[in-house]
């Protein structure tokens, strides 16, 4: 369900006619509503405090523009397209640690990398008017650019401080990105262009394609094993790509196809990867009472 309220997100910006900025803030404006009410439930009733904390600052700025160059990109090119390249984000993020670290990439890092470039270059070269992109090259260009602060945004969160909060992080990173999202909509010359028509999709992006989205994501979370998770994950470029030809009549070719198979699969292998070593240790602490109650308390967050 995640994943096909995801892939749905194309309708939803483009039927709202509003820009992809307004679309963008709709999203985390609701979003640090919802989470802002519940960060003061819980300092009322529990005195818990909303440190702020810079990563979490940082990289909520990550993902809020990881968003708004996806919308962007929703607008040039096949909702297909648009929906495959933020999904490199982990891909990025492997080069990005292994910077960090001061060495090359593992080896089977470098050849998932590899693959998945191999995959996005035959997506880009087969791109054009049959795919019902209105320009591929710069959507393209943006989709890439929304999977590279994807990756910003994954390595700031995978060296967050043990005592920050879930609900901390996620209110800090929602505050970033609304406050990121207004500086373009300021500088626009019709900022609230088509807002009086397309208001009723902005709330449904905010609504569904954001609260609904991670709740069920939450919960997907704790019943799939990684690979099941994983598989269903890799399922929203393909829906996106399914929703794209039913309601705009956007074709994907027979060799973009392959370009999305070795992509997906290079993003697949690395989430399972990833998850080899980080899930185990987070179920073991599920079991216990302590974590189940703020598991509780945040999963809106």
């Amino acid at each position: 369900m995640a994943s096909v309220l995801m892939g749905m997100l194309c309708v939803f910006v483009r039927e709202s006619a509003c820009s992809a900025q307004l679309c963008s803030l709709s999203r985390f404006g609701i979003g640090l509503l919802l989470i802002g009410t519940q960060g003061i439930w819980m300092v009322y009733r529990r005195g818990d405090t909303m440190r702020f904390n810079g990563r979490a600052f940082i990289s909520g700025i990550g993902i809020s523009l990881c968003i708004l160059f996806y919308f962007l990109a929703i607008k040039e090119t096949s909702a297909g397209i648009a929906a495959l390249l933020p999904a490199t984000g982990p891909l990025f993020a492997a080069v990005w640690e292994a910077l960090l670290d001061h060495h090359l990439p593992p080896r089977r890092d470098a050849l998932l990398i590899l693959t998945a470039g191999l995959g996005i270059v035959l997506v880009s070269l087969l791109s054009g008017p049959a795919s019902g992109g209105q320009n591929d090259a710069l959507g393209i260009l943006y989709g890439l650019l929304s999977g590279l602060f994807y990756s910003l945004y994954i390595v700031l969160n995978r060296f967050m401080r043990a005592d920050v909060t879930l609900l901390q992080r996620t209110f800090w990173q929602s505050v970033a990105g609304t406050l990121v999202l207004i500086i373009p909509i300021c500088f626009a010359s019709q900022p609230l262009q088509n807002l009086a028509t397309g208001w009723p999709w902005l709330l449904g992006i905010g609504i569904c394609q954001g609260v609904g989205v991670l709740v069920l994501v939450a919960y997907a979370m704790r019943k799939l094993s990684s690979l099941e998770f994983g598989i269903v994950s890799c399922m929203e470029p393909i829906e996106a790509a399914l929703i794209g030809f039913l309601f705009y009549a956007e074709v994907i070719q027979a060799g973009q196809w392959c370009g999305f198979a070795l992509v997906l699969s290079a993003i697949l292998a690395k989430s399972l990867m990833t998850r080899q070593t980080t899930v185990e240790p987070v179920q073991a602490a599920a079991a216990t009472d302590e974590y189940e109650e703020e598991y509780n308390e945040n999963i809106l967050s």
